[in-house]
């Protein structure tokens, strides 16, 4: 095999790798029976390297968001849901959440 098939080979396995781009999702998610009042919904995501850096303040992020949207400052019956995206040596960490005001 010569030096170039072999060449073309690694380019090729590399690209298709890259292009499959979403290699594994975990989620998860934990709710309750919907209540009275309006509404609200929230999410926040960010990247993680190799799962050495994962992002931080996803949750209050999440949390202040809801709050603000109730005039009240007060929300019920809140589910939330994590997901955790595996790319290639990247991962997408996103939080969402959703209520009810009061």
């Amino acid at each position: 095999m010569s030096k170039f098939s072999r060449l073309l080979i690694a380019a090729f396995a590399l690209t298709s790798l890259g292009a499959s781009a979403c290699i594994f999702v975990q989620t998860g998610t934990v709710s309750s029976s919907a209540g009275k009042g309006n509404s609200a919904t929230a999410s926040a995501s960010d990247w993680g390297i190799l799962h050495l850096t994962a992002p931080e303040g996803l949750t209050s992020t999440v949390n202040s968001q809801l709050l603000s949207q109730c005039p009240s400052g007060k929300v019920s019956n809140v589910s939330t849901q994590f997901d955790a995206r595996e790319f290639f040596v990247a991962q997408l960490y996103t939080v969402t959440a959703s209520g009810q005001c009061q």
